[in-house]
């Protein structure tokens, strides 16, 4: 018996033994695995996330030249045979056969795929070859040529840890496969046969030798012309001197982005399974990240600290109305540290203490509770007793003391005695529950000194709250996802948790105009932006944390400045006392004001829901009555007074003044007449006149007074509209700052 024969009997075995195997479940099998993508907002890559290298690519977009190429590298008969072709499996059995090895495979594209697909492990067994070429039967049977062809393409391993088409142009030649040359092509399909023996940038005299053979053998078959294939030859093989940069684009926000996927219960219903939807599974993520806001807040956070030792930048910025975290600063520098200072725990680091920043959060505590900014309390320094033994020193800034203030001017002048009795009036509980609902994540400690920023947050917690602030009330869960497509086409849209009147919108509103006083004459003077703008300082008492937290109608960030390793305080940075109304103010201000370039100014708007129609005295500027007939104004319910104008005060009733009665002159006896008068006659009285001081009589104490004249202007003046509003924005100087340490 010679080779042939024997060769040939073999084959027949091989192919007898596959028909005799059971049909396979195609559909069963486990799905490949696919590279998950990471976009910003408008559609820029950020991070290409794999197990295995792999991006699913139509047949369509693929050049003639690329399939020309496969075919006569791997299977030129693909089009003619039932997904096995006996010639190849003699052909390949007599080599192996003369040369004692397996030097020679006779699989098609179709047992190929196959074996790709459905066969990862080694192996090279008789049973196992025979199961491969039963699964091509039952392939070609259940699809056409050109999807078996597309499938393939998308499956085969080309080095480099690309898998497919689409990686493998990628990863070789830096672009995507609707740009392949005819060399290119020839490569490509040169290096599927033995990746690491062909890798065009280890071994390049060898994947010449095999490109210019699949383009002598396109040429064989009349894919293209021999002139052509010999010009193809001499092209060097022009593969990218190292792979493709795919390195993750804003490493903080992405590992942000995955700790978000990952925690999505509609990916998966285990953390096992999120992530292998993750890493396997060909998500296509849209962050919400914003390339240009991204850009400023870098620029601003690098521009105002710049030389070796200053302490880090944290900045997180959010959109009010929707949540979307549109850039975010967690750290200078991601290959020296991978921790994400914005994110506080959850980014591998550890929160930080607020200092006034916090306060905000007490007023609206306040508000809540029926309290008005017009409340008054001591302003004093002082050490504070307490039910257990424990005890409090509240300091202000400089130790001053400033008298009786009110909140609202305790909070543009960051005056820590004011708001610690606040604190202890309305009871730490219910300051740490209304921080909670509007957005703070952290765990809160119900002691008072939360009041002052005490207890540890992330800079995200503090944008989170104050965008509750910005949004009338309305806490929404921040997010870095706007959509999630899977492999299947189906879109998943983040899950956002959104809470209506945490706290009442009236309130929110009477904040911000407080806040808005921070910036045009209080603590915050370095983040003037030259628009409506509302804001807050925050300094701790060892000065090693600094901040500024502050908002538009639609954009809110937070920034945070310290040392990550501990708290190191911040006395001398560039020859200035680090506090929240110095460098972070004035990063703050750099950002929003190359974030806002463009966007029209908006003011804050009253909100509708919590405008009233009251009468008011505008004597007296309370509720009018039938006594003061008043103006019809449109004011905030918050803002209605709760008295009426005094009733006025009734003149007194005039007492009478007696008047005596005129004594009666003598009458001369006339010649003729009888002396004595006659019993008929009496003498005339004069009516009384009345004395010039005796008072007039009162009106009746219920009937009105004339209504005085009505004012030109029935409309409340727009709070919003300050003289300040010229202000010149100050430097970041320790002449701008809050003027003291603890908590200012």
């Amino acid at each position: 018996m010679t080779r042939r024969h024997a060769a040939a009997i073999l084959a027949g075995a091989l192919v007898a033994g596959a028909c005799s195997l059971p049909p396979v479940d195609l559909e069963g099998q486990k799905p490949l695995a696919l590279r998950s993508t990471i976009t910003s907002a408008n559609g820029s890559r950020l991070a290409r996330l794999f197990k295995e290298n792999r991006g699913l690519t139509s047949i369509d977009a693929v050049p003639r030249f690329m399939l020309d190429a496969v075919l006569a590298a791997e299977d030129s008969r693909f089009f003619s045979h039932d997904g096995y072709d006996v010639r190849s499996i003699v052909r390949a059995a007599l080599v192996n056969w003369r040369t004692g090895d397996v030097a020679q495979g006779g699989s098609t594209i179709t047992q190929q795929y196959v074996k790709n697909t459905f066969f990862r492990e080694p192996g090279q067994t008789f049973e196992r070859k025979a199961r491969e070429l039963r699964l091509a039967v039952e392939v070609e049977h259940r699809y056409s040529k050109r999807e078996i062809l597309e499938r393939y393409l998308n499956t085969v391993y080309f080095g480099d840890g690309a898998y497919g088409i689409r990686a493998a142009a990628e990863t070789f030649f830096g672009h995507g496969v609707a740009r392949l040359s005819l060399t290119e092509s020839a490569l490509l399909a040169a290096v599927i046969k033995s990746p690491a023996s062909y890798d065009p940038r280890d071994h390049p005299r060898f994947a010449r030798e095999r490109r210019d053979y699949v383009l002598g053998r396109m040429a064989d078959l009349s894919f293209i012309g021999t002139d052509r294939s010999l010009r193809a030859q001499r092209m060097p093989l022009g593969a990218v001197p190292q792979p493709s940069p795919w390195a993750t684009h804003q490493p903080y926000f992405v590992e942000a982005v995955k700790r978000e996927v990952l925690e999505e219960p509609r990916l998966g219903a285990t953390p096992l399974e999120r992530e292998r939807a993750l890493w396997k599974g060909g998500l296509r993520i849209r962050s919400t990240l914003q390339p240009k806001l991204q850009k400023a807040a870098q620029a601003a956070a690098s521009s105002v600290l710049t030389e070796p030792g200053d302490p880090e930048v944290a900045l997180i910025a959010i959109r009010p109305r929707n949540g979307e975290i549109v850039a975010m600063v967690g750290g200078r520098d991601w290959s020296e540290s991978q921790v994400n200072l914005a994110l506080g725990v959850d980014g591998g680091g550890s929160g930080r203490q607020p200092g006034s920043s916090f306060k905000p959060i007490v007023a609206a505590t306040a508000l809540e509770a029926g309290r008005s900014f017009d409340d008054t309390f001591e302003s004093s320094p002082a050490q504070f007793a307490f039910p257990d033994g424990s005890s409090w020193n509240v300091q202000n800034a400089e130790g001053g003391s400033y008298g009786m203030m009110s909140l609202h001017e305790a909070m543009v002048r960051s005056v820590n005695g004011v708001y610690a009795r606040l604190a202890i009036d309305l009871g730490p509980a219910q300051i740490a529950t209304q921080a909670q609902l509007m957005g703070v994540e952290a765990d809160l400690p119900a002691y008072p000194s939360i009041a002052l920023g005490a207890a540890e947050v992330s800079v995200l917690d503090m944008a989170s709250a104050y965008s509750t602030l910005a949004n009338d009330g309305t806490a929404i869960e921040p997010t870095t996802i706007r959509s999630i497509r899977l492999a299947n086409g189906e879109v998943i849209k983040p899950d956002q948790e959104e809470t209506a009147r945490v706290l009442a919108p009236g309130n929110a509103y009477l904040v911000t105009k407080v806040l808005q006083d921070v910036i045009r004459r209080g603590t915050g003077r370095a983040a003037y932006i030259g628009r409506p703008a509302a804001g807050k300082t925050g300094t701790t008492n060892d000065y090693a944390d600094a901040w500024f937290v502050g908002y538009t109608p639609d954009l809110v960030a937070a920034v945070w400045v310290g040392y990550p390793e501990g708290r190191v305080p911040m006395l001398s940075v560039h020859g200035t006392q680090v506090l929240g109304g110095t460098y972070p103010a004035a990063i703050w201000r750099a950002f929003m004001l190359e974030a806002l370039r463009g966007v029209p100014h908006e003011g804050f708007k009253r909100p509708a829901s919590d405008l009233v129609r009251v009468s008011i005295d505008p004597a007296s500027g309370l509720l009018a009555a039938s006594w003061c007939p008043g103006k019809n104004r449109t004011m905030l319910r918050q803002q209605v007074p709760t008295e009426y104008c005094p009733e006025p005060v009734p003149d007194p009733v005039p007492t009478p003044v007696p008047v005596p009665s005129p004594t009666p002159e003598p009458v001369a006896p006339e010649p003729s007449a009888s002396p004595r008068p006659s019993p008929s006659a009496s003498p005339a009285k004069p009516s009384p006149k009345p004395s010039p001081d005796e008072p007039k009589p009162a009106p009746s104490p219920d009937e009105p007074e004339p209504s005085p004249d009505p004012s030109p202007d029935e409309s409340e003046p727009n709070p919003d509209q300050s003289s300040s509003a010229s202000e010149p924005a100050p430097d970041p100087s320790p002449s701008n700052t809050n003027g003291g340490a603890p908590a200012s």
